[in-house]
């Protein structure tokens, strides 16, 4: 089974292999990523920056004039190449299993997930805020989500719906609900500080019974 990479190291490979990014530049998008996640986008100063990167903090302003576009300049390769990377890596781990009913299917996608967020609870917390309020990452995310779900996850949603263990609704709608209820718990804990895997029973028996053909 595949070993899933989480999204500080993925995000630092991505930036290894680009020969586009100058070494200087890499090194203060890493730093931006790893202080966003561990004092806030707000509590984060260029200074702090610089000096987690290794460089002068004018090296910083040269190329990002605001902390906002130095944001934009992490979640571009993000969105372009970390995103994909994970995704089908949870594809490869998790949805190209085969599953004989959904419970073996919610049950292992949600405690895989929720176990991810634990992990990487504090940089999902920033990219998870930025694409609620951002349209432009939000479409983003979508129109590389979308091809990605289709390929790994929808054949294992029309195996269990022709075994009769699955509604007979879209796809998309069927993706939505899980994924959407995982994203729901992720935001109450970001909130409220609860343990995000607290719901993870509540979740998995919510979604298979709302799954459960008519």
């Amino acid at each position: 089974m595949v070993k899933e990479t989480n999204i500080q190291t993925a995000f630092q490979e991505v930036m290894a292999a680009s020969g586009n990014i100058p070494p200087k530049q890499k090194q203060v998008l890493a730093a931006s990523l790893s202080l966003f996640a561990e004092k806030g986008f707000a509590s984060t100063t260029t200074k702090e920056i610089a000096e987690r990167a290794g460089v002068a903090e004018g090296t910083v302003y040269r190329r990002y004039r605001t902390k906002d576009e130095l944001l934009a300049g992490v979640l571009a390769p993000f969105m372009t190449e970390v995103l994909p990377k994970l995704v089908s890596e949870f594809a490869e781990k998790v949805v190209g299993q085969t599953y004989s009913s959904r419970h073996d299917l919610v049950a292992t996608v949600v405690n895989d997930r929720m176990q991810f967020v634990v992990e990487n609870q504090s940089v999902l917390r920033i990219l998870v805020t930025e694409i609620l309020v951002r349209n432009d990452l939000r479409d983003q995310t979508i129109s590389r989500m979308v091809p990605l779900l289709k390929q790994n996850l929808y054949p294992v949603l029309d195996h269990l719906k022709a075994i009769g263990e699955l509604v007979d609704w879209p796809n998309d709608r069927i993706a939505q609900f899980m994924i959407g209820t995982m994203l729901t718990q992720l935001v109450r804990s970001t909130l409220t500080n609860e343990e995000v895997t607290s719901a993870a029973s509540l979740i998995i028996k919510f979604l298979e019974k709302g799954l459960a053909p008519e």
